[in-house]
């Protein structure tokens, strides 16, 4: 055993489309809410009891819409352990687990994504990866949530080169 570990921030396992729907709901409630605002304009009812009103439908929404996505992130990273050794790779996530040979890797790559942090993939990712499973398929194999996510991938680098070099 070369190394092991746990995600240890929940951040690698935000997808992009997640940034959008936040984007997308607090959009949509900023223009209903100034809509009903200025609807009352001229009239004698304080503009303030309709931001209650008006913010209702988005709070009871938005937890239905949001609370299973930051549900299942909180379960993919609790479930998540992952393995180096001197022949292969496991990751292991709830329902899921991928062995990788270190021999036969084709693909290793180390990214800093803004939104989700540091992230190391072993495979090509798919252009609808993280839209909430409506394309299909599987996320691409990573080890995601690490802190020491430089080191992890120099180890997976050498020992992937002292595997094909046997």
């Amino acid at each position: 055993m070369i190394w092991e570990g746990r995600p240890q921030r929940l951040r690698g396992f935000l997808r992009a489309f997640d940034l959008f729907w936040i984007v997308f709901a607090a959009l949509g409630a900023l223009f209903f809410v100034t809509s009903l605002a200025a609807s009352s304009r001229g009239t004698e009812r304080d503009p303030g009891t309709y931001v209650v009103f008006a913010m209702f439908p988005f709070v009871v929404f938005g937890v239905f819409i949001f609370a299973p996505r930051l549900a299942s992130i909180w379960r993919e990273a609790r479930g998540a352990s992952y393995a180096l050794t001197d022949k292969r790779i496991i990751l292991r996530t709830r329902g899921r687990r991928i062995d990788l040979d270190l021999r036969t890797l084709p693909y290793l790559e180390l990214e800093r994504s803004w939104i989700s942090g540091p992230t190391i993939y072993f495979a090509q990712r798919n252009i609808y990866e993280g839209w909430g499973g409506l394309y299909g398929g599987s996320a691409a194999p990573a080890l995601r949530g690490l802190l020491d996510a430089d080191d992890v991938y120099r180890k997976i680098s050498a020992a992937r080169s002292q595997a094909t070099a046997r």
